[in-house]
C-alpha cells in the first residue's frame, strides 16, 4: 500500500506525523518514534528567552 503523501512541500513515505509532546523534547525519543514510522515530528515552539536564559 502506498501512502505517499506531501506536507508543506516535503514528500512523506506515509502522513504519520506526531504533534509537540512530552516525548517530543528528548532526541532519543524522536527516533524511536521515527523507528515506529513517523515521518516528521511537530516540535515545541522555542522562544528567544528561552535560549538567552540557557534552559536550551
Amino acid at each position: 500500500m502506498n501512502l505517499t503523501t506531501t506536507y508543506l512541500g516535503l514528500e512523506l513515505k506515509s502522513p504519520l506525523v506526531p504533534s509537540a509532546s512530552p516525548l517530543s523534547q528528548e532526541v532519543d525519543n524522536i527516533k524511536l518514534m521515527e523507528d515506529a514510522g513517523a515521518n516528521a515530528v511537530v516540535m515545541h515552539s522555542l522562544f528567544e528567552e528561552q535560549l538567552t536564559l540557557g534552559k536550551y
